[in-house]
């Protein structure tokens, strides 16, 4: 039986040198793009090494057999630093077609150009190493380094064109002008005996794989780092090659598909980029959409499943339709509710449903939206996890798909949701929230309920802080020392009747000040540290400042303060999430 894997340890003049040492670049893998650090790093690890290494070990390169026959091997893992060693060797054939020549009789090791010539094209009629991430990217590699002459003319390209990442032609520039130059430093003699080493002495252990599939498990077991090659890479690749199979026989009709697929795919991507998701991401989305139920394989193995009886083209249609959706309706919205959706866990299952909502044109979207959010809230809020509401989420995306009615949908997810759950979600509303994850966005949720069009507040904004309005210290604190004279003042001060919302400056300056002074914070007036002179932009908070100006509670922060404030949390929780608190408001009362 065939090894599934076979490592072998090669020189370089052995990678490049052998009968089966052609290499190809495939369409699943992202172009190069190696830059001035990367460079500096190999280059300065190889001289370095040539001083005091006799062999030096540049690391692994993981190979496979293409699904298509072929003499050559994809590389999974390495293609950075086979198209830099590749460009490296160009670069000293065009500069120094002399190489070494003196001291060829003297030493059997030593490389001539004929060994660099035959390290980039076998027999001179085939390439060592072909590029298929696009066809643009095998022709400028071609034109700017493989063929003699060239790889010396290039210069040094602008920064901002090193910065397109589908443009690899300017990096093949960057990368050859780079090793022009340190070959320059050397000089013609100095750089033949560090190509002399580099072919001799550089080992690279090179793993060739029976298919792409274990090549990239293997790559998963014997890195840490993360996986330079994505499903979105091979499901592109998958595609692509429909294509190249559907029109084989038409080259000019296959180039007008592949054309229209790679616009395509590059709309997705910047979609991607404009929503800041990953690709890998929006596929997992769009996956869940088509399959309405718990995948039961990997996302390229169940996505490839679903496209196999598709032509490409329509495949990369609809996924662009369904993620332009997410990106207009749903990540550019400027809806509260869509906002408030942001601070949840389980993200990919939310936006996935409430994309698929979107997309097939749900009749009951508004209706539907409110209710969704309280179904996920009030999850989350009970504690429960990722595996309560999993499956209801599948079953949800089928419903819309189907338009099933809301209240159906409804008597669906309550089975669910039921009494516990709702009751867990109100005892840990009846109680210390602080520092619970869903505190910030509860109250998050209940300043857009304060304002018309409220702005996006993200959990990420280190300026926004949740404040106590009754210090944790008070105890310690004179100006609050009244407040040890109440009962059980302590149960209060984690819970919605003593927290606000503040910016980072303002929370600084109300710090643990007196409830008048920490006011003149609050409003911005009358602390010579204030760094903000504005009152706050939180509604929730500016509700403060104007029960203390129109001298309710008498002007302090004293238990029936915090009762009335408590008695309006609760009453902005229930109509949020559509749930009664009465008892708790009670409860709280009667604690006075």
């Amino acid at each position: 039986m065939e090894d599934i894997f076979k490592p072998q340890s090669l020189t370089i003049g052995e990678l490049f040198g052998n009968k089966d040492a052609l290499y190809q670049i495939p369409r699943y893998q992202r172009p190069y793009s190696w830059g001035e650090d990367q460079l500096s790093k190999l280059w300065d690890d190889l001289r370095e090494a040539q001083q005091y290494e006799p062999n030096y070990f540049l690391g692994s390169i993981i190979t496979a057999k293409p699904e298509e026959a072929s003499n050559y091997l994809d590389i999974v893992d390495g293609q950075q630093r086979l198209t830099t060693l590749l460009i490296l060797l160009c670069v000293c054939r065009d500069m120094y077609p002399d190489i070494n020549a003196a001291i060829l009789e003297k030493d059997p090791f030593a490389i001539d150009v004929s060994a660099i010539k035959s390290s980039i094209r076998l027999n001179d009629r085939f390439e060592r190493l072909r590029l298929r991430t696009h066809s643009n990217h095998e022709s400028d590699f071609q034109n700017l380094v493989i063929k003699e002459g060239r790889a010396t003319d290039n210069k040094r390209p602008y920064k901002k064109d090193l910065r397109i990442e589908q443009a690899p032609k300017f990096k093949f520039m960057n990368t050859a002008a780079f090793f022009r130059e340190k070959m320059e430093e050397l000089g013609e003699e100095e750089t033949g005996q560090f190509i002399n080493y580099l072919f001799n002495s550089v080992k690279i252990i090179r793993i060739d794989c029976q298919s792409v599939s274990f090549a990239i498990k293997l790559f998963q077991v014997l890195n840490d780092r993360g996986l330079d090659l994505s499903n979105a890479d091979l499901i592109k690749s998958f595609l692509i090659g429909k294509i190249h199979k559907q029109y084989e026989e038409d080259a000019e009709v296959r180039k007008q598909h592949e054309d229209q697929f790679m616009d395509d795919w590059k709309s997705c991507e910047n979609i991607a980029t404009d929503t800041e998701e990953s690709m890998n991401n929006l596929f997992v989305m769009y996956e869940y959409y088509l399959l309405a139920k718990n995948p039961e394989r990997s996302l390229y193995d169940e996505l490839r499943n679903l496209f196999d009886a598709r032509y490409a083209n329509e495949v990369i249609k609809e996924f662009k339709d369904f993620v332009h959706t997410y990106k207009i309706d749903v990540y550019n919205s400027e809806s509260p509710i869509m906002y408030s959706l942001y601070y949840l866990r389980w993200s990919v299952y939310w936006r996935t449903i409430v994309t698929t909502a979107l997309y097939v044109k749900y009749p009951q979207f508004e209706e539907f939206l409110v209710k969704f959010r309280r179904y996920y809230y009030l999850n989350w809020l009970a504690g429960n996890t990722l595996s309560k509401i999993k499956q209801t989420s599948f079953n949800l995306i089928g419903y819309l798909k189907d338009h099933k009615p809301l209240a159906d949908i409804e008597n669906e997810w309550n089975k669910q949701l039921n009494d516990d759950v709702i009751q867990r979600a109100i005892n840990n509303l009846n109680g210390d929230i602080y520092f619970e994850a869903w505190c910030k966005p509860l109250l998050f949720m209940i300043e857009y309920e304060q304002q018309d069009n409220p702005p996006y507040y993200s959990m990420g904004d280190r300026n926004i802080q949740t404040e106590h309005i009754l210090p944790r210290a008070f105890n310690k604190i004179e100006e609050w020392q009244f407040a040890n004279d109440i009962k059980d003042l302590d149960e209060w001060i984690n819970t919605g009747a003593n927290l606000t919302l503040l910016s980072g400056s303002k929370n600084l300056d109300a710090r643990n000040y007196a409830f008048d002074i920490k006011l003149q914070s609050y409003d911005g007036t009358g602390l010579e540290d204030a760094d903000d002179k504005k009152i706050s932009s939180f509604k929730i908070t500016q509700n403060i400042v104007n029960d203390y100006n129109s001298n309710k509670f008498n002007k302090e922060w004293n238990i029936d303060a915090m009762n009335g404030r408590w008695m309006w949390f609760c009453d902005q929780v229930e109509k949020i999430l559509d749930v009664d608190l009465e008892k708790i408001k009670k409860n709280l009362i009667q604690k006075t």
